[in-house]
This record gives C-alpha cells, sequence and structure tokens, in this order.
C-alpha cells in the first residue's frame, strides 16, 4: 500500500511540476505586406495599417512584387531594409511603446507607406 502512494504522490507531482512549465512559447503575430503600383505608375505598401499590441513579436514578410528594388523602413524601430524586384525578406520586431509607426520606402519620396498602429 505505502508503495502505491508513493507512486501516485510521484505522478502528481511531475503532473503538477508540468503544468507550472509554459506548454509552448508565444509564437510571432505573421504579417505579410507588399509593394504595389496603382494608378500612373506610383508604389505603395499594402496594408497601410498593420495594427498590434504593445510587446507582441511581429514577423513582416516583405514582398516586393514590383520591377524595380524597394526599400522598407521604421525609423522608430531601426528598421531599413532592400528589397530586390521579386524577392521577399523578412523581418522580426517588438514594439516597445504604443503609437503610429510610419513605414515607407526610404529609396523612393513618392512611394506611399503606412503604419504601424501599436496599441
Amino acid at each position: 500500500m505505502r508503495v502505491r502512494f508513493l507512486g501516485v504522490g510521484l505522478v502528481v507531482a511531475i503532473w503538477l511540476a508540468g503544468a507550472a512549465a509554459p506548454i509552448s512559447a508565444q509564437s510571432a503575430k505573421e504579417f505579410t505586406a507588399f509593394t504595389a503600383t496603382v494608378a500612373e505608375g506610383a508604389n505603395i505598401w499594402l496594408p497601410s495599417t498593420i495594427a498590434v499590441k504593445n510587446g507582441d513579436q511581429i514577423k513582416l514578410t516583405l514582398r516586393n512584387v514590383s520591377k524595380a528594388e524597394h526599400g522598407f523602413s521604421i525609423d522608430e524601430l531601426g528598421i531599413k531594409e532592400l528589397i530586390p524586384p521579386g524577392e521577399t525578406k523578412e523581418v522580426t520586431l517588438k514594439p516597445t511603446a504604443a503609437g503610429a509607426l510610419r513605414y515607407y520606402c526610404q529609396l523612393h519620396k513618392g512611394h506611399v507607406g503606412g503604419q504601424l498602429l501599436v496599441q
């Protein structure tokens, strides 16, 4: 009887220890932004707004579907990427303050950017 009690106690202790540990790490929120050419040859980044929560781990997939190299910058987060035509890059970031962070193409003044809205 005493051995059975110890065995059950050991199983309960292992189960409780496992319940206290996280089952899996929090995964990153994933978004895709891509270049697009609109009327009269103007280039834009779409979507124009990406909303996230402060402190979230964010994975951005940047797709350049145009025929020219484009940039992707968020000054407040120190992000400045170059994406060759037809290529894709991934950027991981973690905002640490709420606000609207502008993203844009640092190579072309006329390229319409967007905003990373951190709540």
